[in-house]
């Protein structure tokens, strides 16, 4: 037993030491493909409203440090500068949409169709390398394929124009070499070059999105304070106006028109006013002249002094009635005799200051009267004028700056407009747009 419990130490010993050694190791390295070279087509789908590519971007694209220059330090591990050197593009074919995605040669007619294929501009520079075994062997020149020519590209064949596509297809072959001193790993080299391109293409399509969306929420904004704008407008425009036509021509008409009808009021009024006192004299020296007539009537005269008797005696009687020697009955014949006296004198004033054919005093007095109240309903429409006038002229003051605010109703409503169609527009341009798409053929 004191045996085993060494033993049994050192073996748990020696299996911790062991596990504690593989834990410190490094992960192995997956083995890398032995190749020195690799080729494989390319196919790059982009919107041309936010990546307009031909060969030229697409060559300098893949030459830039961001995408050759960083596969040849993270895969071959060497210096970038050399990184131009190390592959080819060449057959270079962009092809409209319309299409259909279809790559075809230069020189193929093909009615209604527009395609560009042109050679690098870089494919006349051959790698500096030394060439190994497994190096491509040069392709022979087919009717079918073009020609590699150092020379400048030539223009696009175009045997029919079309109308500008959205989407854009470019394709391209790929060739990567590399000489003997240099790691073997022209395949991994070639998978680093096709996903730095598409992350290169697709960082520009997420900051080209992210300037739409940045824009989108601006013209919200814009949108939402430009309609807070013309609310409050409209709001101030309906306060101002009181529902009423406030157009400077409109009050203008109104006023002109309360104008002639206050002075066409004010000169009625006068014309009343002065056949109103006309009337008034008539009926003064109407009323003097029958009053003459009755003074210098001996009739009438006569009857004034026969009732001034009568009344006289009445008050005799009224003495004598209440001594006792004078009757009841005295007194009611002296009373019915003033009471006859005063009838007769009041018709004999009547018939001598009304005579047949004099002026009728009562119809005078109507027309007076007439004329009395014409003039009082004229006094009235002078003041209702006045007051339409005050109102109009008030109003004429606000039609300026009615006027004004419209004006920037106006041009609120237009920016209202425009930053709604801004965003719509926006908002169609963002669900348009599609991510570009790098698709490779051919390569293992």
């Amino acid at each position: 037993m004191k045996t085993t419990k060494p033993v049994v130490f050192l073996l748990a010993l020696v299996l911790l030491t062991a596990t504690t050694a593989r834990s410190d190791e490094k992960p192995a390295k997956k083995e890398i493909s032995n190749t020195q070279t690799a080729s494989c087509l390319v196919k790059i789908t982009t919107d041309e409203a936010v990546l307009p590519l031909n060969e030229f971007a697409v060559d300098y694209l893949l030459r830039s440090s961001g995408v050759a220059g960083k596969a040849t330090r993270e895969v071959l591990e060497i210096s970038p500068d050399v990184a131009s050197e190390l592959f080819e593009i060449e057959e270079i074919f962009a092809v409209d949409s319309a299409l259909g995605g279809i790559g075809i040669p230069p020189g193929v007619a093909f009615p209604g169709a527009a395609v560009r294929a042109r050679t690098s501009p870089t494919a006349s520079r051959a790698p500096t390398r030394t060439h190994t075994a497994r190096t491509p062997r040069p392709r022979s020149t087919t009717t079918t394929t073009p020609t590699r020519r150092p020379t400048t590209p030539r223009a696009p064949t175009v045997t029919s124009p079309l109308p500008a596509a959205d989407e854009q297809t470019i394709l391209f072959r790929l060739q990567v070499g590399l000489p003997n001193d240099i790691k073997p790993a022209a395949e991994e080299f070639m998978v680093a070059l096709i996903d730095n391109l598409r992350s290169a293409l697709s960082g520009a399509f997420k900051e080209y999105r992210a300037k739409l969306d940045s824009q989108l929420v601006l013209a919200g904004k814009e949108a939402d304070s430009a309609e807070q704008q013309l609310v409050q407008m409209q709001a101030k425009l309906r306060d101002i106006s009181g529902s009423r036509d406030l157009s400077r021509y409109v009050i203008l008409r109104d006023i002109s028109s309360l104008r002639q009808k206050h002075q066409a009021t004010i000169m009625k009024r006068a014309s009343d006013e002065t056949l109103y006192e006309a009337t008034a004299k008539r009926i003064a020296e109407e009323q003097a002249r029958r009053k003459k007539l009755v003074e210098d009537d001996p009739i009438t005269r006569e009857l004034k002094s026969m009732l001034d008797v009568h009344e006289r005696r009445l008050e005799e009687t009224k003495k004598l009635y209440e001594s006792g020697r004078a009757s009841a009955a005295d007194m009611e014949d002296i009373k019915e005799k003033i009471i006859r006296a005063r009838i007769d004198l009041a018709k004999r004033q009547e018939d001598v200051s009304n005579p047949p054919g004099s002026i009728v005093l009562s119809s005078l007095s109507d027309e007076l009267a007439n004329l009395s109240t014409k003039m009082t309903l004229a006094q009235q429409e002078i003041l209702s004028f006045e007051e339409q006038l005050k109102e109009a002229e008030e109003l004429l003051g606000k039609a300026d700056e009615y006027e004004l605010l419209s004006l920037k109703a106006d041009i609120a409503r237009q920016n209202l407009e425009e930053t709604l169609l801004w965003r719509a527009r926006l908002g169609r341009n963002i669900r348009s747009i599609q991510p570009p798409d790098v698709t490779v053929i051919g390569a293992e």
